[in-house]
C-alpha cells in the first residue's frame, strides 16, 4: 500500500488584517450632528479611541490596552462605541498572537447589538482565521459558513480556508467542493492555480481512495509545478494502480534526472526491472550504484547483483561479484549459488569446489540441493566416485531422493562402463603384448634357421 504523508498545514497565506477598528471621518460627522442614538461615541470616548488608534498604529500595543481598560466600564458608551472598542482589543492581541484573547473580544463585539454590519461580517471572517490558529476547526468552519452565507463575493481564500477546515476534521466531501471553488474563483480572475491548493487536491483524492484523481491530479502538479518529488509520487500512484510498466519508465526519469540518491530508492528501480524480466538494467544500475557509492558494497547488495548478472547470463559478471558476497558471508548459500552459476557457465571443477565450500560454512536450508549439485559437477569432470557419494548424501532427503537415486544409478551404469573400457583397454593391451612377444620369437626362429643354412 502506497504511504503519502497527511498534509496538515498548506502554505496558502491566511492574513489576519482586522479591518481599522473605527472610522474618524464616520465618528466625527456623528460627533457634530451630536446624535446620541446609536451609531453616536461621546467626546471623551471618541478621543481615547483617536488615540488608541495611534498608539495601536505605531504598535505601541501595551499603553493602548491601558487606555481601553480605562473606559471599558464605563457608562457613556453605546452598544456601537462598545462595538469599536472590542474591535481595537481583537485588532492588537491578534497582532501580538494572542489569539484567544482576540477572539473573546471578536464574540463580545458580534453580542453588540448596534454593531455595524459590515464590522460583524469582517469579525466572523477573522474569528474564523483565529479559531484556525489555535486549531478549533469546528469553530473555523462554523463561522467561514456564516460569513458566506452573508457576503455577496465570497474569496477564494475563505472556501480555501473552509476547505482545509473540513480536511482536518476528516470531512473530504465539503473540503473537495470548497477547494474546487477557490479554484473557480482563481482561474475566473486570470490568476495561475497556487501549487499548495493542487497539493490539498491530491491529499483529498487521496484519503478518498480515488487513486486515479490523485494521480491526475499530481500529473497536474508536474505540469505546473515539475519537481522530481511529483514524479516520485506520480510512479507510486502507477504502482498502487498496477501500472507497473509506467511506475518503472517514471522511476527510470527520475534515475536519469538523477533525482535517486537515497540506495532504497536505486534497488527499487533495479528490483522493478528485475520484475519486468530485465535483469542486465538491473545490474548496470546495481554496479552503477555501488561504483557511486550510493549503495553499499554489502554481502546482501552484492548478492543481489550477482543474481542479476546470473540471470541475464552475463556469468563473467556473476561469478567475481557472487565470489566477493560468499566471502563475505558467515553461511555457505553463496558459495552454493555460486557453484550453480560456475555449473551453468560449464566450469564444472569449480562448481563442484564451491558447493564443497558450501557444506563447510553450513547454514544451508536445502542441504540435498547442494548435494546434487555437487555430485552433477563432479560427474561432468568424470570424477564418478565423488559424485556417488555427493548422490548417496543428497538421498537422505525425500524431496531429492527419487533424482538422487536416478542419478546414483546413471553414475553407476557409467562408472560400470568406464571399468568396462578400462579392463578392455588392460587385456587389449596384454593379448597385444603377446602378440609382439609371439612376433619377436618368429623372427628370432626364422633368422636361426636362416643361418643355420
Amino acid at each position: 500500500m502506497m504511504q503519502l504523508q497527511r498534509v496538515r498545514t498548506y502554505s496558502f497565506l491566511i492574513c489576519l488584517l482586522p479591518a481599522m477598528p473605527f472610522s474618524v471621518g464616520e465618528a466625527l460627522a456623528k460627533k457634530s450632528n451630536q446624535a446620541k442614538a446609536s451609531g453616536a461615541i461621546d467626546a471623551k470616548t471618541f478621543d481615547v479611541l483617536m488615540a488608541v488608534q495611534e498608539l495601536a498604529e505605531k504598535e505601541q500595543y501595551a499603553p493602548a490596552i491601558k487606555r481601553l481598560n480605562a473606559i471599558k466600564h464605563s457608562d457613556r458608551l453605546s452598544s456601537y462605541a462598545k462595538s469599536q472598542m472590542w474591535n481595537f482589543y481583537a485588532f492588537i492581541y491578534a497582532n501580538q498572537e494572542k489569539y484567544p484573547e482576540a477572539i473573546g473580544a471578536y464574540r463580545k463585539l458580534l453580542k453588540e447589538t448596534d454593531a455595524p454590519e459590515g464590522l460583524k461580517q469582517t469579525a466572523k471572517y477573522t474569528l474564523a482565521q483565529l479559531y484556525f490558529q489555535i486549531e478549533d476547526y469546528p469553530s473555523v468552519i462554523r463561522f467561514m459558513e456564516q460569513w458566506l452565507r452573508e457576503f455577496d463575493k465570497p474569496t477564494a481564500t475563505a472556501h480555501i480556508l473552509l476547505a482545509q477546515a473540513y480536511y482536518e476534521s476528516d470531512k473530504y466531501d465539503p473540503a473537495l467542493k470548497n477547494l474546487v471553488k477557490a479554484i473557480k474563483i482563481e482561474k475566473s480572475g486570470g490568476k495561475p492555480i497556487r501549487e499548495s491548493w493542487l497539493r490539498m487536491k491530491a491529499a483529498i483524492h487521496f484519503e478518498k481512495r480515488d487513486i486515479r484523481n490523485t494521480l491526475k491530479t499530481y500529473e497536474e502538479l508536474l505540469q505546473h509545478f515539475p519537481k522530481l518529488g511529483y514524479m516520485k509520487q506520480i510512479a507510486a500512484l502507477h504502482g498502487e494502480l498496477g501500472n507497473e510498466r509506467k511506475r518503472l519508465t517514471t522511476y527510470d526519469a527520475i534515475y536519469i534526472k538523477n533525482g535517486l540518491s537515497r540506495e532504497s530508492d536505486v534497488l527499487n528501480l533495479a528490483y522493478m526491472y528485475l520484475g519486468q524480466e530485465v535483469p542486465y538494467k538491473a545490474g548496470r544500475i546495481i554496479e552503477t550504484g555501488m561504483r557511486k557509492k550510493v549503495i553499499k558494497a554489502s554481502a546482501k547488495n552484492t548478492e543481489t547483483l550477482a543474481n542479476t548478472w546470473a540471470q541475464a547470463n552475463e556469468h563473467k559478471k556473476a561469478i567475481p561479484a557472487l565470489e566477493r558476497a560468499a566471502k563475505k558471508s558467515d553461511k555457505g548459500v553463496l558459495y552454493f549459488r555460486l557453484a550453480g552459476v560456475y555449473f551453468d557457465a560449464g566450469e564444472f571443477e569449480k562448481a563442484a569446489e564451491a558447493a564443497r565450500k558450501a557444506n563447510k560454512k553450513g547454514g544451508l536450508k536445502y542441504r540435498d540441493g547442494n548435494q546434487m549439485l555437487m555430485g552433477m559437477a563432479y560427474f561432468n569432470i568424470k570424477e564418478y566416485e565423488q559424485a556417488l557419494q555427493a548422490f548417496r548424501q543428497a538421498k537422505r532427503s525425500k524431496k531429492s531422493f527419487a533424482d538422487a537415486r536416478k542419478w546414483e544409478k546413471y553414475t553407476l551404469s557409467e562408472l560400470s562402463r568406464m571399468r568396462a573400457l578400462q579392463e578392455g583397454e588392460i587385456q587389449l593391451a596384454e593379448r597385444t603384448q603377446k602378440v609382439l612377444a609371439a612376433d619377436a620369437n618368429n623372427i628370432d626362429a626364422l633368422g636361426g634357421n636362416i643361418l643355420s643354412e
